[in-house]
């Protein structure tokens, strides 16, 4: 058994879950928590576990993709690197919240967005339980409590930070909060999430007992990322030096890349020295399928062995545009002008677009990035160790998806019953992988750190920064091999920066080896946002893709400035609280 936390029976979920009528709603002192007999060590511990439970994003209110930690459904078909794919007439189109949303259309009374509200404040309610229980403690010592209160902050500032991603203008919840119908939105809570993580730095552990825990450094490059969203680089630009000079995982070991790239998103790699913050998932135990990667579930190929029976479409596919970015050129280096601007959408990679699976085809014959193969599922290229490449017959409709399919955070056939759960009769379709997904992984800090000094340091060092991120794809136990031929399974060429001209062409250089590394882990429409250039470079992959097979599905989709870059408040829950102002745009 792989996993952290034993996170189903734990307590009951009617102490600590949210509910329509109060939603952040925490046991008020001498209460249930009392009564329940949690304000000590091991109610504490209890709590805690509950509350890294809600990392998931699901529970008994969830709805899945809508709810799920890994955010696909609001980073990545959002973002132009991937459409929602499925079919037309099969879920969830039949529910229109995912088309809304990749459409830039979401309504204020989508299910999707406050049943998603309503997990993120379930989390922020159970740090707050634990950060109640932690300080009536009698059994405990000033340093474990503040070690506990810690990890429970910075949990709670996790939990606010994806609340301020998705709809910028929320409340904060503290564990004195008592009027939940009076809770405000206008204030902005970057202090207060910056102040959360600022104390679990202070205060949690350096090394932790429990994998996938996390430590005092998972506090720092949180903290770091807070930085990154406010534009604070010179802060972020210090803070994330001293994380690269000191910052370990939860074992004690030293930040790191892994010496592969996939062993990010490989079962029997997890929890290795480039992890900062992983959700942490299991299918081997008796708690299935509810402490797996449900938010992945239905992101599986179709139409293959084991796959065969799935009843539900393929979601998530990698876009043209996404897989246009990883072609090279004779150096290695991504196709940029010399300002930085993106070349690769200009035509399509070859691809089995239309082109049925026993008709021969030959693959991309130009030069790629190693990533793109393990990121994104395509004919030509043996699909892990399936046997096969993928074809038309994995995918379920290519009018709505294309030909492409998502590998990060999908399970090998060597993990049947260990990395995935077969096919769950209840649910009808493959899924319940225990591939663990990254929050924050050390890539994402070395980038970080390259933006910052981007801005306000040096462009030598940005360099360096970013080159030991491709450093780590030139290796060659990082090109995918053909699982019959043993050859490289495709012409991968990937080259280091000489020199960056200027800030321009390096800060564009930047982002665009944060789309290659990070493709397909739900972050890169907040990228996009709070880089400023969402409308611009959103609207412009609209204009391309309106003329691709997919365009039928974007035909409506338009991103407006000044509204499109925050989803809309629920309106349930400007119900509940007329406090609650909506967003700019909306209705």
């Amino acid at each position: 058994m792989k996993k952290i936390f034993p996170i189903a029976g734990l307590i009951s979920m009617t102490l600590l879950g949210a509910c329509k009528k109060s939603f952040l709603e925490v046991p008020p002192q001498g209460n249930a928590l009392t009564i329940n007999n949690l304000y000590n060590k091991t109610g504490v511990q209890q709590l805690l576990i509950g509350a890294y439970h809600d990392l998931t994003g699901i529970d008994v209110k969830s709805t899945w993709w809508g709810t799920s930690g890994t955010s696909w459904v609001y980073g990545d078909i959002t973002s132009g690197d991937a459409y929602l794919g499925g079919a037309a007439g099969s879920p969830p189109h039949q529910v229109p919240d995912c088309f809304n949303i990749e459409n830039y259309q979401p309504l204020a009374t989508s299910g999707f967005l406050d049943d998603k509200w309503t997990a993120v404040y379930d989390g922020v309610a159970r740090a707050n339980s634990v950060i109640l229980a932690a300080s009536h403690a009698t059994d405990m010592t000033d340093a474990e409590k503040n070690e506990a209160i810690g990890e429970a902050r910075f949990l709670r500032g996790h939990f606010h930070f994806e609340a301020k991603e998705m709809w910028n203008n929320v409340p904060y919840v503290d564990e004195n909060t008592v009027n939940f119908n009076a809770l405000t939105n206008t204030a902005d809570i970057w202090p207060q999430i910056e102040a959360d993580f600022q104390f679990g730095y202070a205060n949690m552990n350096e090394k932790q007992p429990l994998a996938g825990q996390a430590n005092k450094w998972a506090a720092a490059c949180y903290l770091a990322k807070a930085y990154m969203f406010e534009h604070k680089f010179a802060d972020a630009k210090a803070l994330l030096a001293t994380i690269i000079a000191q910052g370990t995982n939860a074992q004690g070991v030293k930040y790191a890349l892994t010496p592969n790239y996939h062993d990010n998103f490989d079962v029997g790699t997890e929890n290795n020295s480039e992890s900062v913050l992983q959700i942490n998932f299991s299918v081997d135990d008796s708690s299935l399928p509810n402490n797996s990667n449900l938010g992945e579930t239905g992101v599986s190929p179709v139409g293959y062995g084991s796959f065969a029976d799935v009843t539900y479409g393929y979601w998530k596919q990698p876009s043209f545009s996404l897989v246009n970015a990883f072609k090279t050129d004779a150096n290695g280096l991504p196709l940029m002008d010399a300002g930085g601007n993106d070349l690769s959408n200009t035509d399509n990679m070859k691809n089995d677009d239309g082109i049925p699976s026993a008709t021969a085809f030959v693959p991309y014959q130009g030069n790629v990035d190693p990533r793109l193969d393990w990121t994104v599922g395509r004919r030509g290229v043996p699909y892990l160790d399936w046997g096969v490449d993928a074809g038309q017959d994995w995918v379920a409709d290519q009018s709505f998806g294309g030909p492409y399919l998502n590998i990060k955070n999908m399970f090998t056939s060597a993990e049947q019953g260990v990395g995935f759960g077969g096919i769950i009769s209840e649910y009808y379709y493959v899924g319940n992988s225990a591939v663990n997904y990254n929050i924050i992984r050390y890539a994402d800090v070395l980038l970080w750190a390259a933006e910052a000094e981007v801005e306000v340091g040096s462009l030598d060092q940005a360099r360096t920064y970013v080159n030991m991120v491709r450093q780590r794809a030139l290796s060659g136990s990082q090109v995918p091999i053909d699982n019959t031929s043993g050859s490289p399974s495709a012409n991968y060429k990937i080259g280091l920066y000489t020199a960056f001209a200027d800030q321009n062409f390096a800060r564009n250089a930047v982002r665009y080896e944060r789309r290659l590394e990070f493709g397909m882990e739900g972050h890169r429409f907040f990228d996009l946002v709070r880089w400023g250039i969402a409308d611009t470079y959103l609207n412009s992959f609209l204009q391309t893709e309106k003329t691709r097979n997919v365009g039928s599905v974007l035909s409506s989709a338009s991103f407006t400035k000044n509204k499109n870059e925050y989803f809309p408040i629920p309106q349930q829950e400007i119900i509940l609280d007329p406090h609650l102002k909506q967003n700019p745009g909306y209705n």
